[in-house]
């Protein structure tokens, strides 16, 4: 669940997650599951109210447990660390025989993660890159975790060079990717195609790409991927805060902006338990039509071929 983090800007204003900076940087804050000084069978239980962690740790922590024979340092990297949530849960969850590495692109975050890692009682390196290059050596991890990153790269051939080359040879990578609108989000597309954005971070959605060439460019990169879910086709119904200060700001769209409003007050209302059926639903959805529908985002699991065919420039 995302949580505020607030800090004083020197207008003594609060800054928060989905906030921009003067440098032009939206803030991304979020605490991490597993708070604990160790991990129980009920904190493990949680994830299943965290859908694309479950996912994601889920496909890690397989690859983990089919290399413990080996007796080597099993090494994650998380690209896009923002402060440090996945860190945290990744050591918690894997424990001291797995090392744990942050990467991301605003220096802030990256002096909150290193504060909020001290608070948890974990150790684990964080660095600031400049989106692109990474400063480690070829075949240096045997994991890279990304999660709501791909979206705001730049140059993302070169992104993905960059974590095939960092990954070892059948090195896995466990990946979020927002996507563009697939042609399964029905009620999303007939919105923006009238004018009502649903996307609310869409100033900062750069590279948003159909599945087809989500799949195209993580092949093309040298990645064998092993399964792709989309999330969530059911956004309105399941999650209508996210369009709600669309719906009211455009002022349009009567029944669907009344039903919207009618949704999004049952769910405060009725919140936590209204979320926890919401992200629940959203894992269950996932697990059985997620491989077909084309919605908007995507899990993608997927493992480093030897040899990449994409040319870098």
């Amino acid at each position: 669940m995302i949580h505020l983090h607030y800090m004083s800007t020197r207008e003594n204003k609060p800054m928060g997650w989905g906030i921009v900076t003067q440098q032009g940087a939206e803030l991304w804050d979020a605490e991490p599951v597993f708070k604990g000084d160790s991990v129980s069978l009920r904190d493990k239980l949680m994830l299943f109210f965290y859908p694309k962690k479950f996912l994601l740790y889920r496909y890690i922590e397989r690859d983990i447990q089919s290399k413990q024979k080996m007796g080597h340092k099993y090494r994650i990297l998380d690209v896009g660390c923002g402060t440090g949530a996945a860190v945290i849960d990744m050591k918690k969850l894997f424990g001291k025989q797995v090392e744990v590495v942050g990467i991301d692109v605003v220096h802030l975050q990256v002096d909150i993660a290193k504060k909020r890692l001290q608070k948890y009682g974990v150790w684990a390196q964080i660095d600031w890159f400049d989106g692109a290059h990474m400063s480690f050596q070829n075949d240096s991890f045997d994991a890279v975790y990304t999660s709501d990153v791909l979206g705001h790269v730049e140059d993302v051939e070169t992104w993905l060079y960059e974590i095939h080359r960092v990954l070892k040879p059948g090195g896995v990578l466990a990946l979020f990717a927002e996507s563009a609108l697939g042609d399964h989000a029905y009620i999303r597309n007939y919105l923006m195609k009238r004018g009502l954005n649903t996307d609310p971070h869409k100033q900062f959605h750069i590279s948003l790409f159909s599945k087809d060439r989500l799949r195209s460019m993580l092949q093309a990169a040298g990645f064998d991927i092993k399964a792709m879910y989309t999330t969530v086709w059911a956004t309105f119904f399941v999650h209508p805060d996210e369009m709600y200060a669309s719906f009211q700001e455009h002022g349009g769209f009567f029944m669907l902006r009344h039903l919207n409003a009618a949704l999004h007050w049952i769910k405060k209302k009725t919140h936590p338990y209204s979320t926890a059926a919401a992200e629940l639903y959203s894992l269950l959805e996932m697990l059985t039509v997620g491989r077909w529908v084309e919605s908007q985002g995507y899990i993608i699991l997927a493992r480093k071929e030897k040899v990449s065919r994409l040319r870098r420039l």
